[in-house]
């Protein structure tokens, strides 16, 4: 697992380019190395302060934030600066520059998690 988490971190870092690496069980790997940092549409993530409303027990609550060059079928990382209290947490692009965030309560009890820092980012797709 050591090999396999070092492989990881150096590829993060590198931007893109080709890249080998010896595989631990035997031969060699080879591939294109591509940072994540390099797909990101603006280069950073987009950050908003949102207060949910309370998500009641098998219902959802959403926000939409603009995230300019985003558009269907790229991909989205999101993150919220408090506890989730076991809400699901999706994000999606939905339509051009646009990207809708969703709290899915699947517990038995409404949840109020209050104001937090909701982080996007967008990754092209192609």
């Amino acid at each position: 697992m050591r090999v396999f988490e070092k492989i990881l971190g150096e590829d993060l870092n590198v931007g893109t380019g080709p890249g080998t690496k010896t595989n631990p069980g035997g031969g060699t790997l080879t591939g294109t190395q591509v940072g994540v940092h390099t797909l990101a549409v603006g280069g950073m993530a987009v950050t908003a302060t949102w207060d949910p409303d309370e998500v009641p027990a098998g219902g959802k609550m959403s926000t939409t934030v603009t995230v300019p060059g985003a558009a269907l079928g790229d991909f989205v990382m999101r993150s919220f600066s408090l506890d989730l209290q076991e809400l699901a947490f999706t994000a999606d692009v939905v339509a051009a520059n646009t990207v809708e965030v969703v709290f899915a309560n699947l517990t038995g009890a409404a949840v109020n998690l209050g104001s937090g820092t909701l982080r996007v980012l967008v990754l092209k797709s192609r």
